[in-house]
């Protein structure tokens, strides 16, 4: 049996909260949204090929906005991604991170790069 690691990491820290993309090497991939509070509160969100798709087609100018809803354990979350003014902002319920354009570049070839590696079983 496999022991499940991450093989991808990138984290884009604010002042109080930051977005981090994980991929592992079952494919899986997340965005994981941590909120500084007494301690780092993190929220994590397992996104598929297809969700990735549809943020590049925003990244890219091909549509405004898209938003994501997923439910894990019966607990729902609510997931929004636009990009106005030269910022992506990615939006929970609970919290906002905002990507300036050159971390948006980071983001998209990070999404890139995810998603055929989701498409390998390496």
């Amino acid at each position: 049996m496999t022991k499940t690691k991450s093989v991808m990491e990138r984290a884009f820290f604010g002042k109080q909260n930051c977005l981090k993309l994980q991929l592992n090497n079952e494919g899986e991939f997340y965005f994981q949204f941590g909120q500084e509070k007494e301690k780092w509160d993190w929220k994590k969100i397992k996104m598929n090929d297809m969700e990735l798709g549809e943020i590049l087609s925003v990244i890219e100018g091909k549509k405004n906005s898209c938003s994501f809803i997923h439910d894990f354990k019966g607990e729902k979350t609510q997931l929004w991604i636009t990009i106005k003014e030269g910022y992506m902002f990615l939006k929970t319920k609970e919290m906002t991170k905002s990507l300036n354009a050159n971390e948006v570049i980071v983001f998209r070839e990070l999404i890139k790069h995810s998603i055929v590696r989701m498409s390998i079983k390496i």
